[in-house]
């Protein structure tokens, strides 16, 4: 599934997420044309925040926190991320609670990226307070959320970045790690494919490859590529040659990240930066297997 495209005329998603009390209906529908009384943008009591940890980046994830600072419980019964840099369909069914001082984060799973579209971001909410309120005298409020992080923005620079190296070519890591040598003496590359698109437009710079917290290059630190790929052109190898970042017993039990790749990049429509690849199991398992065997950890 592509983590981007471009923005179109349909890119405005419109959406409402509901906030009921304890004791109604979940999944109930907010009515368009009649109900609860529509504010500006706050709800007394009621805040919400967007961020997203380093772990949810490769998982697609957008984490919403919602806190009650005010007197009186909520519950959270629908929820929906409306920005119209995203795709809509970020949606939470499940219900929150929420009891005064409560703060709960619910994770949301991205929908793709709408690039070239601002990304401003709402919680469009209805709440209701305390039991005896009923649905039609509760309010509505479309919230603007603090954003700490710049993950919004982040978000969509990393998808459409993606997006554009995609459109020029494709860099694909390779299935096992070729190696030499034996225990301390073993060597070890990384054979990284880089085919360019057949036709079009966009122009890829690779600039290098940065190590990470397990592996870096044999001379220390990042890889230098310095390839330039255009439309047409040949499918070429670049050679990784990989030493680990350093001898630690613990490093493998304790890696998170450290077998994914960030590929500093460029394109020609103008975007650059990070973009990171994964290895597949086998070459996550062989990587694992020869830092521990260059570092005498058998």
């Amino acid at each position: 599934m592509p983590r981007a495209r471009r923005a179109g005329a349909d890119a405005l998603a419109v959406v409402v997420a509901a906030l009921v009390l304890t004791g109604c209906a979940a999944g109930a529908s907010v009515p368009s044309d009649a109900g609860p009384e529509a504010v500006d943008g706050t709800i007394r009591g009621l805040s919400v925040e967007v961020r997203q940890g380093r772990f949810d980046v490769p998982d697609r994830v957008l984490v919403v926190s919602f806190a009650n600072d005010g007197e009186e419980r909520l519950v959270i019964d629908r929820a929906e991320v409306v920005s119209p840099a995203l795709e809509p369909g970020m949606t939470r069914s499940r219900p929150i609670e929420l009891d005064p001082g409560d703060r709960l984060d619910a994770r949301f799973p991205l929908t793709v990226s709408v690039c070239d579209a601002a990304p401003e971001t709402t919680v469009d909410v209805l709440v209701r307070r305390g039991p005896d309120v009923d649905a039609d005298d509760g309010l509505r409020a479309a919230l603007v959320p603090s954003d700490p992080y710049d993950t919004m923005a982040r978000i969509n620079d990393r998808d459409c970045l993606a997006d554009s190296v995609a459109a020029a070519a494709s860099i694909v890591l390779p299935d096992r790690l070729r190696t030499t040598g034996e225990g301390t003496d073993a060597r070890a590359v990384i054979d990284v494919g880089v085919e360019p698109a057949a036709s079009g437009d966009l122009a890829l710079e690779i600039t290098q490859v940065l190590g990470t917290t397990l592996i870096g290059s044999e001379a220390g630190g990042a890889w230098p590529v310095g390839l330039d790929v255009a439309a047409g052109d040949s499918a070429t190898t670049v050679e990784l040659p990989v030493r680990p970042a350093r001898c630690d017993a613990h490093a493998i039990a304790d890696d998170k990240r450290g077998t994914i790749l960030p590929f500093e990049v460029r394109t020609s429509d103008g975007r650059s930066g990070v973009l990171e690849l994964p290895s597949g199991d086998a070459l996550k398992a062989d990587l694992y297997a020869y830092y521990a065997e260059r570092c005498g950890l058998d």
